[in-house]
């Protein structure tokens, strides 16, 4: 499970809506200087995300809450999202060169082939927009942090 803390800032029925604040590894890992990632991190200068989450738990307005998402439905989103256009991209490539066709019209094929990726993606997204498995989950609300200090027994 992927997890995330946040503040619920609306709730309706069976949902809040919760502001996370991205944090960011990037200086803790050593393929830093190499990743897009990172650079996009640097530059960004938001980095706060409201996301619609299902609230098992009733929470309130102004609480801290901690939601999760599994790691195998991001893994099938993000297939559908980086890999589909990718196999379409590829595969308008290499099409030509199974006939003989000059490399225009591979990248030709490659573009519609990526387009045609993209909108498979695009048109999953809108079919799965109502499937609850795809949106993140209030795992648990986080407790407040006491002001006080426990005394220990007077002896």
């Amino acid at each position: 499970m992927i997890e995330e803390t946040g503040k619920v800032l609306a709730v309706e029925a069976g949902f809040a809506e919760v502001e996370t604040i991205r944090t960011s590894s990037c200086n803790a890992c050593r393929a830093r200087h190499a990743c897009g990632h990172h650079a996009i991190a640097k530059v960004s200068s938001s980095n706060q995300m409201r996301m619609r989450a299902i609230d098992p738990l009733q929470v309130s307005v102004g609480q801290d809450v901690v939601v999760g998402i599994p790691e195998d439905t991001l893994l099938q989103a993000s297939l559908w999202m980086y890999f589909i256009p990718l196999l379409g991209l590829i595969i308008g490539a290499v099409l030509p060169s199974l006939w003989g066709g000059s490399s225009n019209i591979a990248v030709v094929l490659s573009i519609v082939g990526f387009a045609l990726g993209l909108w498979a993606a695009r048109r999953k997204s809108q079919q799965e927009i109502d499937n609850l498995d795809y949106y993140p989950r209030i795992l648990r609300a986080e407790s407040p942090k006491s002001a006080s200090i426990p005394l220990g027994t007077l002896s």
